[in-house]
């Protein structure tokens, strides 16, 4: 198998954050947040599981590939990538599938208790949590935004369902200050392109339309938003009306949830991203989010984030 240009990069990346002094210069990777997540599953203590390459994440990299009998490294070469099941392709872009079936209500409700430990803070999520690493029902997914982005207009200028108020809403979404950088990336583009009807949640979110301004979670938002309880509920009847279990998977999962080149996938397919790797039609094609790289390499699976993602799971 021929080494992908992904695969390259991220080598060549995990090689310079393991030379010494080059540690503090890494920056957010969802690649190495799973990797972490599967080799605490594997038994090799990678250290805090935060997306960060760091002497403990090399070391228990180092560990596997020797219990594998692969080069022992201690980077995140193809072999090993491959080994722990981590893709990072960007030949899916046309070719989004639905890996797993729309799951039922009563699988999306085992999301709302990622079992975290409660005296860590949210790096230390357990890598066996039953919101780790979840594979996507991708077509449906992607059927979804398409759904919202027509119904309530924020497809770029030009197209017939256009509409220059809620596209500049969705843009703002993408690059407030105050976004949730403890969402994973398909998350952000399946909420903030929703329009109108993510306004309830997120005002619940805020804390600003419920009791002693108290902050819900994401399924307590959720919740209150659908059986009209909370301030502008009303136009959130069209998610409960039409897309109900697809909302609940993709908001309900943690940060590193989700199969990384699955979700890149259906992001790089919403926007009509035919090459990921191309970075002037990455930039003209794909919104970026806070986190995101200013490179053009944002389509990218294995990109290098600018801030990291930490935060909440619920």
């Amino acid at each position: 198998m021929k080494q992908s240009i992904q695969a390259r990069i991220i080598c060549a990346t995990v090689a310079l954050f393991i030379m010494g002094g080059a540690a503090e210069a890494a920056k957010y990777s969802a690649v190495v947040h799973q990797a972490q997540s599967q080799l605490a599953t594997g038994g090799h203590d990678p250290g805090v599981l935060d997306g960060f390459m760091g002497r403990n994440t090399a070391a228990a990299i180092a560990a596997y590939q020797t219990e594998k009998g692969l080069d022992a490294s201690g980077q995140l070469d193809e072999a090993t990538l491959k080994s722990l099941d981590i893709g990072v392709s960007t030949d899916l872009s046309k070719t989004v599938e639905d890996w797993i079936p729309v799951p039922s209500q009563a699988e999306i409700d085992k999301l709302k208790d990622p079992r975290n430990d409660p005296s860590n803070a949210y790096a230390d999520y357990r890598p066996k949590a039953p919101a780790a690493n979840l594979p996507l029902p991708g077509q449906a997914i992607l059927k979804a935004m398409n759904a919202s982005a027509d119904k309530f207009g924020s497809r770029p200028k030009g197209h017939p369902r256009y509409s220059k108020r809620t596209l500049k809403a969705f843009i703002g979404c993408m690059v407030t200050k105050h976004n949730p950088n403890h969402w994973s990336d398909i998350t952000i583009h399946y909420y903030c392109q929703m329009g109108l009807p993510r306004k309830c949640f997120t005002n619940a979110l805020a804390g600003k339309p419920t009791p002693r301004r108290v902050k819900f979670a994401r399924p307590r938002a959720y919740k209150g938003c659908a059986n009209g309880r909370l301030r502008d509920a009303a136009p959130f009847k069209w998610v409960t009306a039409t897309q109900p279990l697809i909302f609940q998977y993709v908001m309900f999962g943690q940060t590193h949830a989700f199969n990384h080149e699955q979700e890149q996938a259906i992001i790089n397919n919403f926007y009509g991203v035919s090459d990921p790797a191309n970075r002037d039609e990455c930039k003209k094609k794909r919104p970026i989010r806070t986190e995101d790289p200013r490179d053009g390499t944002h389509c990218l699976v294995n990109k290098q984030m600018r801030r990291k993602l930490v935060g909440r799971s619920r």
